[in-house]
């Protein structure tokens, strides 16, 4: 039988080649907060985001920003902050946007990119096509396999897309959602990748809310009359980290004193490539939170804007540093920052960043060195207590000594030996920190030096250590130091005496009483 194609049956035919056509082009990200972060309609949507604009470009100094912050909450709370800073963004000349945001779904270290045949990112008004070329690039460097999913659901990269699209509306899209499990190593190696792709019509955005404040958020350190104040203090002081480029700073800060920044990832990420691939300067544009438009500070999340114009430049890794003879003037940086880091982490105090604003560019505290800080009671507390508060550390040089002793400060103030640190007793204890050398094996016991050298005993799968000054406040004998070590270690007094291997170091020691 003759087969009859009718014109309903070529119409058909259009439509399903039609489909086939845009399948093979691709998949593209439909929004998933349209309707709630912002309005799902277009017109009104478009109206919205160019009002914030132009009020925000009355204000605006300059048009040549490189890199951003901006927030990412609902338009009605974070809209206005977040224009302050997109109105900084040239005006024409933008090819590609590096926008970077963290996850508020899943769990992982590094960067999620967009699963691939992704070709675009949709909102209300329209779509933004991705850079494919760049995303091949990423996808080929460590650090940048996390979930793909992590897209999906995510807002904090979705609600920037309308203020791009009105500012910089033949831009490509290169969307990375960043881990909440990535550490400062990783995010300087994800920003030497990154790196790769600024050029002068690059510019980097990162999406992130600052202190979630209130009990629904389980964060509630700050309270009293100024407490709006106090929140945009917080804030502030956490920035200037950024600001001055100090990736170091900005995270020890956040995680030291626990604040609730959503994007201290992505925003790690960015003062790391700040830090190593770029000339220039930036500012805080504007703090404000959800409270000043509610009226209300009980529940709250800070917003921040912030800006940075100049040149995007080759990656420069930082110079390697050796180990070496500390400064007194070292050693007493080294002294307040174990304090501020037992007081921030106390109470959420921004004391860390202010240390590193002072202190962080100081090379000798980058060398690699294991540290140990120790804490004394003094006073009557030592009379009733025993000297003895906390000692905790860390061995290998395997880590900056500033990072060292961050963490030793850290696991001090919960050495398992003794009760958790309470706030009171930070004004009746003094603070000791041991800079140690690198470890060298000894063939036998006679060749530790009582008082110079300190042990490290190891046997049967069991270690323990000493530092160099504790035979000499004990007033020990080598012998006897070596039997207080083995049963520190969990072995037999005389252990030490048969199969047992030894380290030694040697430590530079900085006291709050010298």
């Amino acid at each position: 039988m003759e087969a009859v194609i009718t014109e309903s049956m070529r119409l058909t035919i259009f439509l399903c080649l039609v489909g086939v056509a845009l399948g093979a082009a691709g998949d593209v990200r439909q929004p998933a907060v349209a309707g709630s972060f912002y309005t799902d309609d277009p017109d009104v949507l478009r109206a919205q985001v160019e009002s914030m604009l132009d009020e925000a470009r009355s204000d605006a100094s300059s048009t040549n920003a490189r890199a951003l912050v901006v927030p990412h909450a609902g338009y009605a709370y974070s809209g206005p902050t977040a224009a302050a800073a997109f109105a900084r963004l040239p005006t024409e000349g933008i090819r590609r946007v590096v926008l970077l945001g963290p996850t508020h779904h899943y769990s992982f270290s590094g960067g999620a990119l967009p699963k691939t045949g992704l070709t675009a990112f949709e909102t209300p008004l329209g779509s933004m096509a991705l850079d494919q070329e760049a995303l091949k690039i990423l996808r080929g460097m460590p650090h940048f396999d996390g979930p793909a999913n992590a897209h999906k659901p995510e807002h904090s990269l979705e609600v920037e897309l309308p203020f791009l699209q009105v500012v910089a509306p033949e831009a490509k899209l290169v969307p990375i959602v960043v881990g909440t499990n990535t550490d400062l190593q990783t995010c300087r190696e994800m920003a030497a990748s990154i790196a790769a792709l600024l050029d002068e019509g690059t510019v980097v955005v990162v999406s992130s809310d600052f202190t979630h404040h209130g009990d629904r958020h389980g964060w509630t350190p700050y309270d009293g009359p100024d407490l709006s104040e106090t929140l945009l203090s917080v804030a502030r002081d956490t920035a200037d980290r950024l600001i001055d480029r100090d990736p170091r700073g900005f995270l020890r800060q956040i995680e030291i004193s626990g604040d609730t920044v959503c994007g201290v990832r992505p925003v790690g990420v960015l003062a790391a490539l700040l830090e190593g691939a770029f000339d220039g300067a930036g500012s805080i544009l504007e703090i404000t939170t959800s409270g000043h438009v509610t009226g209300s500070f009980d529940l709250s999340v800070t917003y921040l804007a912030a800006e940075f114009h100049g040149e995007w430049r080759g990656w420069k890794t930082p110079a390697t540093v050796e180990f070496g003879e500390l400064s007194s003037t070292d050693g007493h940086a080294l002294l307040e920052l174990a304090r501020e880091v037992l007081t921030t982490h106390l109470t959420h105090d921004t004391g860390v960043a202010e240390w590193f604003a002072e202190h962080g560019n100081s090379k000798g505290l980058l060398m690699p060195a294991g540290a140990f800080v120790t804490i004394n009671n003094t006073g009557r507390r030592a009379r009733s207590d025993g000297r003895l508060r906390a000692c905790m550390g860390l061995m290998g040089a395997e880590q900056p000594l500033v990072d060292a002793v961050v963490q030793a400060a850290l696991m001090a103030a919960r050495d398992p030996r003794f009760p958790p640190l309470r706030l009171d007793e930070l004004e009746d204890v003094e603070i000791e920190v041991s800079v140690l050398s690198p470890m060298s094996a000894v063939r036998s016991p006679r060749f530790i030096r009582v008082g110079e050298h300190g042990v490290v005993l190891a046997k049967d799968g069991r270690r323990a250590v000493f530092l160099p000054q504790v035979a000499t406040e004990q007033d020990w004998t080598r012998d006897e130091m070596l039997d207080h070590l083995s049963l520190k270690a969990g072995l037999p007094r005389l252990a030490w005496q048969h199969g047992a291997t030894f380290e030694v170091f040697t430590a530079q020691v900085f006291s709050e009483t010298q």
